[in-house]
């Protein structure tokens, strides 16, 4: 018999949402797990005492997390959602006659209220605290990489400007160095009562200029045209992750165009001096290795299994024929013969090398002369970049197993977490435009897994 639902009488009822909800649903395990109350205290500072009572910041924070659960990256969606979905509702403590914050209302205190804050970088912060204290976080490894974030500019409004390439702190401490180097060189010369060579350097500020390619929507993005990365302008998102569990210890955004080693060490740095979490290790693949990464781990106390890239046919040699002694700071070739340390040369920006020179006497007789150097000169020279040691101790722990292991384990969770951050957690692409924006989609997104990982390894 075909039956019809007719016009039903509207009736009083009293609904209790928490028997919609699964005893399994991620939200009842968070609401379980994670005390949302930390939050009151990080925002009191950015309320009146006076004035017309606020929606509860509490309600907006979990609702805006809500949205990045769930991959609802719009706000006026996410308001829809919410009225729809009971669960959510349940989750956010609103009954059904309550009504749902507004997505203006979301919006205005994100980018007014919440937008010169520190709110979003202390949640995530908080919520790793959290997990530092379950043992889900020790520190032991840390693998690093970055993102590539679609930005919300046009490529036909684009315009070539210059900007200046401020020196970063690894480049000013190479000047340093060297200066400290070409002290010590012409004391040991006064020492020896003979006179410094050459025109006495003048040390003096000079502007490094480049040209990039720069939007006119969104000026703050960078120009990004990676090998086997699509082109355009571009936000990156620099991500630390520790293995024990997967949590994401740190995110940082940047212009498209920064290279990823770059901001490296002073996120090192933030990470052992904003969580006082002890770093023992580092994995990152071949775009970090530089020597400013090399150095400055070891200059934290950080060991780095860093991919090495392809040695030059020069600096090949240099590894395999020439033997170096630190404690003499010097080089002996394959002949036996002693190249010291002459002097300090700057051969472009953020390159820095110590000049060694055989003995002329030496060179004259060696019977491997023609193979050695070219036939104009007349004596062998080496050009070793300051900090080598560094770059060769990495080297040598990239031939471990230890390496190999660690290597692994940064490709699992790096490139794991980047598919799941865009696949599920609004970092695929922004509508939104400014770095500090996009730093806080970022903090959001990666808060987001944090929480889901946490509570799935508690529970």
């Amino acid at each position: 018999m075909l039956g019809k639902d007719e016009e039903k009488q509207s009736q009083f009822m009293f609904v209790n949402l928490d028997e919609f909800v699964p005893q399994d649903h991620l939200l009842r395990v968070i609401k379980r797990t994670i005390d949302f109350s930390f939050i009151y205290d990080k925002v009191k500072d950015l309320y009146s005492p006076i004035g017309r009572r606020s929606v509860d910041p509490v309600l907006l924070i979990k609702m805006l997390l809500i949205g990045y659960w769930y991959g609802i990256p719009s706000e006026r969606k996410l308001e829809q959602e919410v009225k729809l979905n009971l669960a959510y509702r349940w989750f956010l403590g609103l009954d059904l006659a309550e009504p749902v914050p507004d997505h203006s209302t979301i919006s205005q205190n994100r980018r007014r209220r919440f937008k010169n804050s520190l709110l979003f970088q202390e949640i995530f912060d908080t919520i790793i605290s959290r997990c530092v204290a379950a043992g889900l976080v020790n520190g032991e490894v840390i693998v690093t990489d970055s993102t590539h974030i679609k930005a919300s500019a046009s490529r036909q409004r684009v315009e070539k400007i210059w900007v200046e390439k401020t020196p970063t702190e690894y480049m000013q401490m190479l000047e340093q160095e060297a200066q400290r180097l070409e002290a010590e060189l012409q004391k040991r010369r006064e020492e020896a009562g003979k006179k410094k060579c050459g025109k006495k350097r003048q040390t003096r500020e000079r502007k490094v200029m480049r040209e990039i390619i720069s939007s006119k929507t969104d000026p703050e993005a960078g120009y990004m045209n990676r090998l086997g990365k699509p082109s355009g302008f571009h936000y990156l998102n620099h991500i630390s992750i520790d293995v024990k569990k997967g949590i994401i210890t740190d995110s940082y955004a940047t212009a498209g165009n920064v290279n990823d080693h770059i901001p490296f060490i002073e996120r090192v740095k933030a990470q052992k001096g904003r969580l006082g979490l002890p770093i023992g290790a580092i994995g990152a693949d071949k775009g970090y290795d530089f020597l400013e990464v090399h150095h400055g781990l070891e200059q934290e106390e950080v060991t780095g299994y860093v991919t090495p890239t392809e040695l030059s046919e020069a600096e090949a040699i240099i590894g395999a024929k020439f033997r170096y002694d630190k404690e003499t700071d010097a080089f002996t070739c394959p002949e036996g013969k002693r190249l010291r340390w002459t002097h300090v040369r700057r051969l472009r920006e953020a390159h820095i090398v110590k000049i060694y020179v055989a003995k002329i006497k030496d060179c004259k007789v060696c019977p491997n002369r023609k193979g050695c150097f070219g036939p104009k000169q007349k004596y062998r020279t080496l050009k070793v970049a300051l900090f080598h040691e560094s770059d060769k101790r990495n080297r040598d722990r990239a031939t471990t197993p230890e390496y190999l292991r660690i290597q692994r384990l940064r490709r699992i969770w790096c490139e794991g977490t980047f598919g799941v951050l865009k696949s599920q957690h609004n970092l695929a692409a922004t509508y939104k435009r400014g770095l500090a924006n996009i730093q806080e989609q970022c903090l959001l997104s990666a808060s987001a897994l944090n929480i889901k990982r946490m509570v799935r390894a508690i529970a």
